[in-house]
């Protein structure tokens, strides 16, 4: 209580004092999405909020707008008979300094809702910099020896959704992508939670 009298939150989009993102902004039906922009002051807001403060309002009103937007991706993993999701991994150092992984927190929540199990059968290779600050050259040619292996002795769905919270050019999901089939995975459908 003193620490939200001292420091109320705003919310990201309007700045009405109360929440990180209050219900009206969080019931916004133009916002297109997912994926959503990452260009968006919001939804950037909100991810930064989560991923680098560990905030976990910035996930919740991520999830708020997500969820009645489910419709589309709900058809897609029926339709390739998607088994289980697997979450692009952070590296363990990254996940060590975060203290936890984004991307296995949203697989999860998605996997609640569509009533699907999350494997944890890929983990990328030591990583020393965050691709968020490599150009978008630098990135492509960063992904020349695959930075993903599939975990010795994991158990393989054969069909999969892929889960990133944010694609950029689309190399890191490309890369675990190509880890998994060439374990033998057959379908891999990839979502992103934002993008660009």
């Amino acid at each position: 209580m003193i620490v939200q009298a001292l420091f109320p939150r705003h919310c990201v989009a309007c700045d009405r004092e109360g929440s990180l993102l209050c219900d009206d902004c969080a019931a916004d039906t133009s916002l297109d999405g997912p994926p959503f922009a990452y260009a968006n002051p919001m939804i950037r807001r909100l991810l930064c909020a989560w991923k680098y403060d560990g905030d976990e309002e910035g996930i919740h009103g991520l999830w708020r707008m997500t969820k009645m937007r489910l419709a589309a991706l709900q058809a897609t993993v029926a339709a390739e008979r998607i088994e289980a999701i697997v979450p692009v991994p952070l590296s363990t150092w990254k996940e060590r300094w975060r203290g936890f992984s984004q991307t296995r927190d949203l697989a999860r929540t998605i996997g609640n809702e569509l009533n699907l199990p999350t494997v944890d059968c890929v983990e990328r290779r030591h990583q020393f910099t965050t691709q968020a600050n490599l150009s978008e050259d630098v990135r492509k040619t960063s992904f020349s020896k695959n930075p993903f292996l599939v975990k010795e002795h994991a158990e393989l769905p054969r069909r999969v959704l892929i889960v990133d919270d944010v694609e950029t050019t689309g190399a890191t999901m490309e890369a675990v992508e190509k880890a998994l089939r060439d374990a033998g995975v057959e379908v891999v459908v990839k979502w992103s939670l934002a993008k660009g």
